[in-house]
């Protein structure tokens, strides 16, 4: 590395003494000096035909050769012999200074811009509490199932229509087609979470899930609804007893951790549908559960 520097700086040395000879040259010999016609470094040299009055003419003070009669003179007079201070200066608008730092003001950064002020009361949505019970981003709803049929190439799955607002009706892909009988379960109401990620099963999308227990009956799997209150209408909102949902409402998509932190606590106590041992109940009441599923079945 320390012999290709000496070669380098060999080079830049000789190369400077050529210019300077050039100077002296064109110097000595004022008006008489030869006119190039053409720059020699010039790749495309061989086909550049200038006519008679377009010459070149090396600048005596620089070394740069110019292009007579359009250029007068160096078009940076003065500048060839600056360090690279110069070309700091130039683009000092433009770079970021060292450090990130944002250029101040009068220093080609522009005048230090002032942030506007907030509203009051803050601009932003108030956000759920780190702490906050994970029931409270379960967007829980009664629906009715107004509509039921049978998945393609599934023994296993409804296909469900189920209105859960005034006007809104959502597709729901559920595996209760060996537990529940289609004319139990159309025109049912149902107790729904609203607001998981939407999935795909066999296929079908499916915008929301029934809620039902699970239990055990002579060695088998036994799967029943959750029941309604009577005088529940669709759309109500179910919660857990003395739990409110936090300033921000119910978010847009309840994350799936969330929501298996909520599916350990849901079970049924006393015949009814209960989260931490607290009711799930909406205007109309408590949801409750089918007589014969056991105390302490789980509600998925």
């Amino acid at each position: 590395a320390r012999r290709t520097f000496e070669m380098s700086s060999a080079l830049d040395e000789a190369c400077k003494k050529v210019d300077d000879l050039i100077l002296e040259v064109g110097k000595s010999m004022g008006d008489a000096a030869p006119k190039l016609r053409t720059d020699p470094d010039d790749p495309w040299v061989e086909i550049w035909n200038p006519p008679k009055s377009v010459y070149k003419e090396r600048c005596q003070a620089t070394g740069y050769l110019m292009t007579k009669p359009f250029e007068r003179n160096n078009p940076m007079p003065g500048q060839f012999n600056e360090t690279c201070d110069y070309i700091v200066k130039l683009l000092k608008p433009v770079i970021k200074p060292k450090g990130g730092a944002k250029p101040k003001g009068g220093e080609g950064g522009g005048a230090k811009k002032e942030k506007p002020a907030k509203p009051a009361g803050g601009g932003k949505l108030a956000q759920p509490a780190a702490d906050e019970d994970p029931i409270c981003k379960a967007r829980l709803a009664i629906g009715k199932v107004i509509e039921v049929s049978h998945v393609e190439n599934s023994d296993k799955l409804y296909c469900c229509k189920v209105q859960v607002g005034p006007e809104e009706v959502r597709q729901v892909i559920t595996g209760l087609r060996k537990f529940v009988p289609e004319d139990d379960l159309k025109n049912r109401m149902v107790l729904t979470i609203l607001n998981l990620k939407v999935a795909k099963l066999a296929g079908q999308t499916s915008e929301a899930m029934i809620l039902a227990t699970e239990s055990e009956s002579d060695g088998n799997l036994s799967v029943k609804l959750v029941h309604v209150p009577d005088g529940a209408a669709v759309g109500d909102v179910v919660s857990a007893e003395g739990v409110a949902p936090g300033a921000a409402g119910y978010p847009k998509e309840c994350k799936s951790k969330f929501w298996d932190a909520v599916k350990a606590k849901l079970a049924v106590r006393g015949g009814v549908a209960m989260y931490d041992g607290k009711r799930l109940t909406c205007a109309a009441g408590a949801c409750s559960a089918d007589p014969s599923v056991p105390d302490g079945s789980p509600i998925k």
